[in-house]
């Protein structure tokens, strides 16, 4: 990180390799007290300088660096790219960057909407949204990632001031700032809309799709062009843009159940190890306490050896086997399915009388007032004709009635042969008055 510091003021990774050199050599300086001997093919290293050569030598062999020969015939150290790519990783790992959300989001809100971007919609726009939105999810699932190690960790041994302190710890890293900011500032309901929108655009408009099929090919594609698979590959970019933004939601939840779970553990935790009543809760806390430092003295216990006749004595351990009125379990009622008896001998009935239940239940559903048969009766009513007034079908009993009611509501229904059209005109059939409706063909 010393070397990649260096380079900082340069126009590129390249620096003289006397800068270099002396960087190093101050650094073995300032680390004197820790005495330390590089050996290399039975050469000691001991001063600054040998050491920062060595570590040069070392860098080169193992492909960090290589040297160039400059016009005034300077030897210059130039960093890989994929070093420098690595370094780069190294320092975002040690800081503990938290990933800035909401300039993510915003960036790919902005670049959708950028209308002179369009002119080069897969270089200005597709490929810069994919990217960030996967930067964006792999951010999410690294917080999702870090709030369960921090559930992990309370599963050590710890004393109460140490939880307490994960707690303030943990709100202030996390809860306060990532976690904080994807529930406020950072929410994606400001802008899912119009990315959506945006999107589907560039997939439904054929002018669009196609100077970005035009740049996939350039770009991602060499001199083996294949338009389809450009068409399917840039497709499936968008559609898995989409895709992530569909998922946003259920990741955010996610991490709030673990919020959720990681307070109620810490203070489950701290309030057990802060217990100290007389009371039954109490007792058993303090026992629990002097068995689990029993076990811990003993770094070779494990719980599932033998434990000492003691331990036993504490506590008697067997499986209840009845449900009492506090159980959540919901007892499951069982049944018992007898064979059905069989009927006393001498009831049967004849062919006659069984033709004649069958045709009373045939009759039975030929006037039962159905869809099917509401539909058969119009029918025959609009045999001939494309339409009829509602009052100037027979209207002599309470049941004539009742079917007219259902022919005016099966009428408004998309299932119905026929329909119902409204009338402005009362009228009085047999003492009933109604809004007449002409009953149509459809």
């Amino acid at each position: 990180m010393i070397i990649y510091d260096t380079y900082r003021s340069e126009l590129s990774f390249g620096v003289e390799r006397d800068i270099l050199v002396s960087k190093l050599e101050q650094y073995f300086d300032d680390q004197l007290e820790f005495e330390q001997v590089f050996e290399e093919d039975e050469e000691t290293a001991v001063n600054s300088k040998e050491k920062a050569n060595l570590v040069l030598r070392k860098l080169k062999e193992c492909g960090w660096i290589e040297y160039e020969t400059a016009s005034d015939y300077k030897t210059m150290v130039n960093l890989k790219d994929y070093a420098s790519t690595m370094i780069e990783s190294f320092i975002k790992i040690t800081r503990q960057d938290e990933l800035e959300y909401q300039s993510l989001i915003s960036q790919i809100h902005a670049t959708l909407l950028n209308q002179d971007a369009y002119v080069k919609p897969y270089e200005y726009i597709i490929k810069r949204v994919h990217e960030n939105t996967e930067e964006l999810i792999v951010g999410l699932k690294k917080l999702n990632t870090n709030i369960k190690q921090y559930i992990e960790k309370l599963t050590n041994d710890k004393p109460v001031n140490e939880v307490l302190d994960d707690l303030f710890k943990y709100q202030n890293e996390i809860g306060s700032k990532a976690f904080h900011r994807i529930k406020t500032s950072d929410h994606i309901s400001r802008f899912r809309i119009s990315i959506r929108e945006n999107l589907s655009r560039i997939l439904n408009d054929e002018n669009i799709f196609r100077k970005a099929v035009e740049g996939y090919m350039e770009i991602e594609m060499g001199d083996k062009k294949d338009r389809l698979a450009a068409e399917q590959n840039l497709r499936q970019m968008v559609l898995g843009v989409l895709r992530a933004f569909e998922n946003y939601d259920d990741i955010v939840k996610e991490i709030e159940e673990k919020h959720k779970k990681y307070w109620q553990s810490s203070v489950a935790r701290a309030k057990f190890l802060i217990s100290n009543t007389n009371n039954a809760e109490g007792k058993i806390i303090t026992i629990l306490k002097y068995m689990a430092q029993k076990f811990n003295m003993d770094e070779e216990t494990n719980m599932y050896d033998e434990m000492d006749e003691e331990f036993h004595e504490l506590f008697r351990m067997f499986p209840q086997s009845w449900l009492g009125h506090e159980s959540v379990y919901t007892e499951r009622i069982t049944r018992e399915v007898s064979p059905p008896s069989k009927l006393a001998a001498g009831i049967d009935f004849s062919d006659e009388e069984r033709q004649e239940i069958k045709n009373r239940l045939v009759e039975k559903q030929k006037n039962k007032l159905s869809r099917k048969n509401i539909n058969e009766y119009v029918a025959k009513l609009l045999e001939d004709k494309q339409s009829v007034v509602a009052s100037s079908l027979p209207l002599e009993t309470k049941r004539d009635f009742i079917k007219l009611i259902l022919i005016y509501l099966y009428g408004k229904g998309p299932a119905a042969k026929y329909r119902s059209v409204d009338m402005d005109k009362r009228v009085v059939v047999n003492k009933f008055e109604f809004k007449d409706f002409l009953i149509e063909r459809r």
